[in-house]
């Protein structure tokens, strides 16, 4: 097949995807290019399709139910009929062990969800084109070799011709010659080896034939193996060489043999081939001789090496990481139960004020200061011990075989002393400290998380103590996280019991006194532990990542009945509903689709809707949501920043983003008097809001003096305690009446 015609050859593709839009859009894009497409929606029917008919490539996605990709592949690779046909992975799977996998079970490619449908059409073609040139090369070996048998048939049939016949033998000889000195890879023949008739080894075979890609991936001569038959045995390297010895009679029971091992070259350089065997017979169907292709997958094995090395090592520090860190702790365990004798300790350190630093003089000198940290511990700790990284500024270290408890305190007392010495990058002198859980297992673990888990407990009972310090694990600190723990269960099952509520705050106007607005506001009335605070059960949901579920149903539930109140009170039509989000709703990938789909449902329009955010959101997710708030924007949904003055945001952020109002935190408001300082922030915040066309929203007006300031300093809203407490629904439709 010539590469270029690729398009209107028509090659034909199986797609193997369980989510149709996937089928419907690279069905579509590679049909117009020609291709005859056929798709299958389950790793089943796509073996049973494969059955019917041989593709000539295959898409492979990996996730999908009943049987995953993974398992397809190997199920293909194992018949001898299908066993060519490339497969390129689709997957949304980005882990380096995901990708190493697909190429373990035979993948030629993997390419990860999202796609682009050009990179997929490109991919579809280099891998046909290889393919076809495969198949060209295959179809003119076995076209020459036939060909050299007629012309020896002719040879003995007629005389008269012999001269010609001859000439044309060896042009058909010249050019198979020509193909496979052009392979890269090591092509040849041998006699069938003893071991394949009875025999005790591999010993005892000849050459038949050798291509010159021998001299350039073994770094030897073809006359040296012509010369020592074993020699492709004896470079083996050794630990893989009884491997291969014990594998080769599986020619006899399959006709093929597939394997990878490494070979020694006389340079010293350890090469990675992949060897594949096949058994040839003659026309009586007796096996005659072995033909062979080894390709050098040196390049390939070295970066699959790399893959598992960065899976295994923190790409910052070059510390191991989590995995690593909990395999070597489990080693550690095991030691301990054939030793009891033997006893180790686990510390989980984590910096103070490390955000403070990457806020102030930016993730470069955060990053270095973490390698600097990262260095100090490995030069202070020994070298039987481990240290690793868990992530962001979390540190955990290994202490094996230890004598003494006091050991243990005593060293990770002198470690925090070693992070608090300053550390000068660049220009900046830099200061830190550590707060650090030791836990021992001498208590009697039997897992490697539960010491983890332990030891992260005690760390945060450090920082509770005032940071800078360390604590030793003990059962009151777990019996406090079994409480967390239990908050969060019943959390998981207060919205399957509809056990939250919502209560609505209003929001009022300084200059006419009217309610403007109401802001939706959570609660949770729990069976039997009762009214349980916001601020109680807000963190942990947030923690958990439950918040999303939970937000959705408050922006559910609060425009529904904001919708129902706007039916049955035309007067209200002015009003706004305010609701609160979390950032991790407005990280979620379907965020934009939830909000539409619950205007929808319940009917509101979106410029009666208001969302809160925090000035953090604005930092944390930069362009991502600045898109994302653009989008909301668009659908009259009004944006609010909620606390304003406690974040990090800046003006040039506040410029950019597409923000109508600036909610002054209670903090500011709580103690505000004509000669304060909050007085004077809460003036500038005011002015800064109007100079960028922002309205601005008092929080927790308790007093008259407050709302007279804020009047007097142009605030145009407020909501509070002096107006208002939040309300339950049948508290608030009495107030919306009376407007």
């Amino acid at each position: 097949m010539n590469n270029n015609n690729l398009a209107t050859d028509k090659g034909k593709i199986l797609i193997v995807d369980d989510l149709p839009d996937n089928l419907r859009v690279l069905s579509a894009a590679i049909s117009n290019l020609g291709f005859k497409v056929r798709c299958a929606k389950s790793g089943s029917i796509a073996l049973m399709t494969v059955k019917t008919s041989l593709p000539d490539l295959i898409l492979l996605d990996i996730t999908m139910p009943e049987m995953d990709g993974y398992e397809v592949c190997q199920r293909l690779k194992s018949d001898r009929q299908t066993s060519e046909i490339p497969v390129v992975f689709l997957s949304a799977l980005d882990d380096v062990f995901d990708k190493v996998k697909a190429f373990e079970v035979g993948g030629v490619d993997y390419i990860t969800k999202p796609f682009q449908v050009e990179e997929v059409i490109v991919r579809v073609q280099h891998q046909l084109a290889l393919q076809a040139a495969k198949q060209e090369i295959s179809q003119l070996t076995a076209k020459l070799a036939q060909e050299v048998k007629k012309r020896t048939a002719r040879l003995v049939e007629e005389s008269a011709v012999r001269v010609e016949t001859q000439q044309k033998l060896q042009e058909s000889e010249q050019r198979l010659e020509g193909i496979l000195n052009a392979l890269d890879e090591v092509v040849w023949s041998m006699s069938l080896p003893t071991v394949l008739l009875g025999g005790n080894g591999i010993q005892n075979s000849q050459f038949l034939y050798l291509n010159p890609a021998t001299e350039k991936v073994y770094g030897r001569s073809r006359f040296e193996f012509l010369k020592n038959p074993n020699l492709w045995l004896e470079v083996i390297h050794l630990e893989d060489r009884w491997r291969v010895e014990q594998a080769f009679p599986q020619l006899l029971e399959s006709g093929s043999l597939n394997l990878e091992y490494r070979i020694m070259r006389p340079d010293g350089e350890v090469y990675w081939l992949s060897h594949r065997s096949r058994l040839i017979n003659n026309e009586h169907g007796k096996a005659i001789r072995v033909d062979s292709i080894a390709s050098d997958i040196t390049e390939r094995k070295r970066a699959e090496a790399q893959l598992r090395y960065d899976s295994l090592h923190d790409h910052l520090t070059g510390l191991p990481n989590r995995t690593l860190f909990m395999e070597r702790v489990e080693q550690a365990l095991k030691r301990s139960e054939r030793h009891p004798d033997y006893w180790f300790a686990v510390l989980f350190i984590d910096l103070d004020r490390f955000k403070i630093i990457n806020d102030s003089l930016g993730h470069a000198v955060g990053d270095q200061l973490l390698i600097e940290i990262a260095q100090l511990m490995e030069g202070f700790l020994r070298s039987c011990d481990t240290v690793a990284r868990l992530g962001g500024d979390e540190f955990t270290v290994l202490l094996e075989d230890m004598q003494d408890i006091a050991d243990v305190k005593l060293l990770a007392e002198r470690l925090l002393a070693q992070i608090t010495s300053p550390f000068k990058i660049g220009a900046n002198t830099v200061f830190t400290s550590a707060s650090i859980g030791v836990v021992l297992s001498s208590v009697g673990y039997h897992r490697a998380a539960d010491l983890l888990r332990d030891a992260d407990i005690a760390m945060y009972r450090a920082k509770g103590l005032g940071k800078g310090r360390c604590a030793i694990f003990d059962p009151e600190m777990y019996e406090k996280a079994l409480t967390l723990l239990q908050t969060e269960r019943e959390l998981r099952l207060a919205l399957e019991r509809k056990e939250f509520f919502l209560c609505y705050q209003p929001i009022l106007s300084l200059q006419t006194g009217q309610i403007q607005g109401l802001e939706a506001l959570i609660r949770w009335q729990n069976p039997e532990r009762g009214f349980v605070s916001p601020g109680e059960f807000i963190p942990i949901a947030e923690e958990t990542g439950l918040i999303v579920e939970i937000g959705k149903w408050v922006l559910q539930e609060a425009c529904r009945q904001f919708r129902a109140w706007q039916t049955e009170l035309p007067q209200i039509a002015a009003l706004k509903l305010s609701v609160n989000l979390a950032s991790k709703q407005i990280q979620a990938p379907n965020f934009i689709s939830t909000v539409d789909q619950i205007l929808t449902n319940t009917g509101l329009d979106g410029s009666y809707l208001k969302l809160e955010i925090t000035e953090s959101m604005l930092m944390d997710q930069g362009e991502s949501t600045l898109e994302l708030l653009k989008q909301l924007r668009y659908r009259q949904i009004m944006l609010s920043i909620d606390d304003f003055g406690t974040g990090y945001s800046s003006l040039g952020y506040l410029r950019r983003f597409p923000i109508n109002t600036l909610k002054v935190d209670r903090s500011f408001v709580n103690g505000m008097s004509v000669d304060s300082e909050n007085f004077e922030i809460v003036r500038t915040i005011i002015s800064l809001a109007h100079n960028l066309g922002m309205d601005v929203i008092a929080e927790g007006v308790e007093t008259a003096e407050q709302c007279d300031l804020l009047k007097s300093l142009g605030c145009e809203s407020a909501q509070g305690f002096f107006f208002f407490k939040p309300l339950n629904s049948a508290a608030i439709l009495a107030e919306l009446m009376k407007i």
